[in-house]
């Protein structure tokens, strides 16, 4: 297939590009930067700016599948300027590819797959969420999850299939909920937030990103987390387990947390227990199902040359 991908530079497009060529598929990649000197010479590169409504609709030229997965990272201080970012980067994106597949009557577009997350379901220390479930958290991740979903709902009016991937915390060397746990963890120095006890639904990026290539034949909406979730200090345990360093800290006490990093901590303190049944359900199988697996391929980190 030709596959058109924005948000392609990301932690989870770069990932995604070599697994969708292995399989023979050709890559186009959308981009905001001046030049494309970061993407290989096999990939055709095209310029957009969703903040302005640009994009080069040459870039859907016999395309089969948009894989959106654009957006400012969330993990960050939700200064005002920062929250308006994260909103639009993907209510916008979302936006100005549906409505440039609305006017480009020639597309041979069928599948539009979107990246979404868990953080739409509401923090509970019991309920396990299905993609059925119609709960919506009263927080600012689950605003931005159902302003998002929402434009992404619009290409059924233009493609024969629309994906939506709920992902949960993503397990990876190259960035992620990761590397800030597992740093200050190898040396003795990582600490749960709070009592620990939230529910973490976490996937390794490799699972991730297999997940949406089995989804370009099974189109659907999916919990992207692995089977076995973790509470958050089991999380943090495992990691000095892995990197066979003591855990001595306490938990940081939640007006800590705010204090360091203001309304974005929050989330810290959220828990949601994702099912991934949905997508087992219909063949995908994780290979790192279990957490203690996951932490053995990818760590220690490994500082780069």
């Amino acid at each position: 297939m030709r596959i058109l991908i924005s948000g392609a530079s990301g932690l989870v497009g770069k990932a995604l590009i070599p697994l969708l060529q292995q399989a023979g598929h050709q890559i186009h990649a959308l981009t905001t930067r001046p030049n494309n000197a970061s993407f290989p010479s096999n990939i055709m590169v095209y310029h957009w700016n969703p903040e302005k409504g640009i994009i080069d609709n040459n870039a859907f030229n016999d395309i089969d599948v948009v894989i959106s997965l654009a957006g400012t990272k969330i993990a960050q201080r939700w200064t005002s300027k920062a929250k308006k970012s994260i909103l639009e980067s993907r209510v916008l994106g979302t936006r100005l590819l549906v409505d440039s597949l609305k006017t480009n009557n020639k597309h041979h577009v069928t599948h539009f797959i979107s990246a979404s997350a868990i953080g739409i379901y509401p923090s509970s220390s019991k309920k396990i969420y299905s993609e059925t479930d119609t709960d919506i958290a009263n927080s600012f991740p689950a605003e931005v999850v159902r302003a998002w979903e929402a434009e992404v709902d619009k290409a059924n009016d233009v493609v024969s299939y629309v994906s939506k991937i709920r992902i949960g915390l993503v397990l990876s060397k190259e960035g992620g909920a990761l590397l800030p746990l597992a740093i200050p963890t190898s040396l003795g120095l990582g600490a749960w937030f709070g009592n620990g006890a939230q529910w973490q639904s976490w996937i390794h990026i490799q699972d991730l990103v297999r997940l949406f290539v089995f989804v370009l034949q099974n189109p659907g909406v999916y919990n992207a987390v692995a089977p076995n979730p973790v509470s958050q200090k089991d999380l943090v345990k495992s990691i000095a387990k892995t990197y066979k360093v003591p855990h001595w800290l306490p938990g940081i006490p939640k007006f800590a947390i705010k204090t360091a990093m203001g309304e974005m901590g929050e989330v810290l303190f959220d828990s949601i227990n994702a099912s991934s049944a949905s997508i087992q359900n219909i063949g995908f199988e994780f290979h790192f199902p279990l957490l203690e697996a996951a932490l053995s391929d990818l760590l220690p980190l490994r500082t780069k040359k």
